[in-house]
């Protein structure tokens, strides 16, 4: 993992400065003086000492810090996309074919890559162009090859914080670490591992006494809830890690992994629409156990929770009922749109946004009658 501070406030790179400006912002809260009068004044530490100590650590938040991730662990890059402050722009495994996998992994990716390719070309609708077609199934076979490759296989992602959140992360990081040292879950064990490897590859600007002052920790884990759909809503079910990278996306939304996560794969695997109830589907699941007793491939199912706000949803369902989004968190999404319609939603969302008359820029050669039944 090698990571690299590309830009902060004010080009900033030093606790001081940062300190400084933080300052700065905490006296327009309290002064009439202009900004530009407040940047002028000196550093006061007993001022920043109050801010820390009273918890008025909004002042840090002004302050962002971007680093790029270069072999980050697409496990623990999901924890950072699971937390609400940030901007992040990840490689994609749908445009860009999947590097640095363990080697058995790659055996079956590149297996898979043309098993993949030879079943999508049998269905996929004829296009003018030749060349786009190829290249879209292309795309497709690289987004469900993927789902063999470990969830802890490096990635590339540039990630941009505010300076309390990344604090925030820093302590909790630090406490996960620490509460793993007796724990003998290896999905932990392994998470563990990659937060330590960050901390000492970023060397982030910790500053004492930034951290959290509720109970709130990492939103990564947590425990099943109750079933709910109204105003707001709550849910409970099994996706893919690959699924659920897709799904923080939507940071409007809470999801939590429900319960640990085990060598061996206890729920099972998502097997991909395309093969369901055909040979390969046999030997889909068969190359996943292999893989599943010693690693964590990205197909394995995890429980999870879902919750936010009705108008969240709705947001979610534009994007995700559509023949461009990735086919298995369109599946999970309508899965959970047609429980929320027996509870009182309204039951035209369940149509893709171009049947509702909403207009759609993306790519899609299936149309809205196609889009939830398309097998890829």
């Amino acid at each position: 993992m090698e990571i690299k501070l590309k830009r902060s406030t004010g080009n900033y790179v030093t606790i001081p400065k940062f300190l400084k400006f933080s300052q700065t912002c905490a006296r327009q809260c309290y002064s009439g003086k202009d900004f530009d009068e407040l940047e002028q004044e000196s550093f006061n530490q007993n001022l920043i000492d109050q801010t820390l100590g009273s918890g008025h650590h909004s002042v840090y938040e002004h302050e962002h810090l971007t680093f790029y991730m270069n072999g980050i662990p697409k496990a623990l890059a999901m924890v950072f996309n699971n937390e609400k402050q940030y901007v992040t722009s990840e490689k994609s495994a749908r445009y860009t074919q999947m590097k640095d996998i363990e080697s058995e992994q790659k055996v079956k990716y590149d297996k898979w890559m043309k098993i993949f390719k030879q079943e999508i070309n049998k269905i996929y609708p004829l296009m003018s162009d030749s060349e786009k077609r190829e290249t879209a199934i292309q795309k497709l076979a690289q987004e469900n090859a993927r789902y063999v490759t470990s969830v802890f296989t490096p990635t590339k992602m540039v990630h941009t914080i505010n300076l309390r959140q990344l604090n925030f992360l820093i302590y909790e990081f630090e406490n996960f670490i620490d509460e793993d040292k007796t724990g003998k879950n290896e999905f932990k064990n392994w998470l563990a591992t990659s937060m330590q490897e960050f901390l000492q590859q970023a060397k982030p600007p910790k500053i004492e006494n930034l951290k959290n002052q509720t109970d709130r920790h990492l939103s990564f884990f947590g425990n099943p809830i109750e079933e709910h759909f109204g105003d707001v809503y709550s849910t409970n079910y099994l996706m893919s890690f690959a699924c659920l990278a897709q799904a923080h996306r939507h940071r409007t939304i809470n999801y939590q992994i429900a319960k640990d996560v085990e060598l061996g794969a206890q729920y099972g695997f998502h097997v991909p629409k395309i093969i369901r109830n055909t040979d390969l589907e046999k030997e889909w699941v068969n190359d996943l156990k292999e893989i599943a007793g010693y690693d964590f491939p990205q197909a394995q199912l995890i429980k999870i929770t879902e919750r936010g706000l009705l108008e969240d949803f709705r947001s979610k369902l534009i994007l995700r009922l559509c023949g461009h989004a990735q086919h298995e968190i369109m599946e999970r999404t309508l899965g959970v749109a047609k429980n929320y319609a027996e509870k009182g939603m309204d039951k035209k969302w369940l149509n893709p946004k171009c049947i509702q008359g909403i207009q759609c820029n993306s790519n899609c050669v299936w149309g809205g009658k196609k889009a939830l039944e398309r097998l890829i």
